[in-house]
């Protein structure tokens, strides 16, 4: 497998970061075509995390604030307060 991101592209309160080595050893006792709902999705990190470790499995991922849209605008974002600064 290739290398795993263990960090949100951008900062989202209550990141679970802080336990994604553990939640990548718990994913192995899983079968390889289970699905997964990530009910407060946040960032998607562990969402992204079981996807990597099990590609056959189905991941449900609840985006309720709209947080795909954020990392859609990120350039934007960026350029944004690049003209501000």
């Amino acid at each position: 497998m290739k290398n795993m991101n263990l960090s949100a592209p951008l900062p989202f309160v209550g990141q679970k970061r802080m336990f994604a080595k553990e939640f990548i050893k718990v994913l192995e006792q899983f079968p390889e075509d289970t699905v997964f709902v990530d009910l407060f999705g946040g960032s998607g990190l562990l969402s992204h995390i079981a996807k990597r470790s099990k590609p056959d499995a189905t991941v449900v991922y609840n985006d309720f604030d709209n947080y795909r849209f954020r990392l859609k605008n990120i350039p934007q974002t960026n350029k944004l307060l690049a003209d501000i600064r």
